[in-house]
């Protein structure tokens, strides 16, 4: 299947009682059409299914990607996995209830405040997945933006910050050395420039 760069769905064109799958692209030019975010790069595809209804669509969103993201540790960047699963209902309607309000696109914060129901207006050609895609992925992001291994952080960064003691300092200086030649160890070099640091100031 390919895939759709648009991240739209004609709906109109769809037979009520059917089934379609989307895959749409997860990747820079992606999050290129939100330039103020902090995103900005990623790979990954979102899947969406779509059953159509007489006055609603049913859509089964799976989206499984990894985006780059600034460690808050040591301020280096890392790749985050990300995943998302959801069932929206997208309501085609010339009435909607009083508060919601109708958009192209699948936007949570103009539309239902859970994000599950989608209100477009018949007279709309196209519904648009791109917000609802996007915001799925950000609200899947962790809270605490870190490399998931500390080893993998930026050592000159960590000991410039404070982010760990002295005592966690030593012992990612001499964690895994057995296996790790000193001159492939980034904490055990700086470990080493640091104690000779510390002789030249004697």
């Amino acid at each position: 299947m390919s895939a759709n760069t648009t991240y739209t769905i004609d709906f109109h064109g769809l037979k009520t009682g059917e089934s379609y799958a989307y895959d749409f692209p997860i990747d820079d030019q992606f999050f290129g059409r939100w330039p103020e975010a902090e995103i900005e790069h990623g790979t990954g595809t979102a899947r969406v299914t779509v059953l159509k209804h007489a006055t609603m669509l049913e859509l089964n969103v799976s989206i499984d990607a990894e985006v780059e993201l600034t460690c808050d540790r040591c301020l280096d960047e890392f790749r985050c996995p990300v995943h998302f699963e959801g069932t929206p209902v997208v309501k085609i309607s010339e009435n909607i209830p009083e508060g919601e309000r109708y958009s192209g696109d699948a936007h949570r914060e103009t539309n239902n405040s859970d994000g599950d129901i989608l209100w477009i207006s018949p007279a709309d050609d196209t519904l648009d997945l791109g917000q609802y895609l996007y915001e799925s992925i950000m609200l899947s992001l962790p809270f605490q933006r870190v490399h998931p291994d500390i080893r993998n952080c930026n050592p000159d960064m960590l000991k410039r910050f404070r982010i760990v003691s002295e005592s966690e300092f030593d012992e990612l200086t001499h964690t895994n050395t057995a296996d790790t030649p000193d001159s492939e160890n980034p904490f055990a070099v700086l470990a080493q420039m640091q104690d000779k640091q510390e002789e030249n100031n004697k």
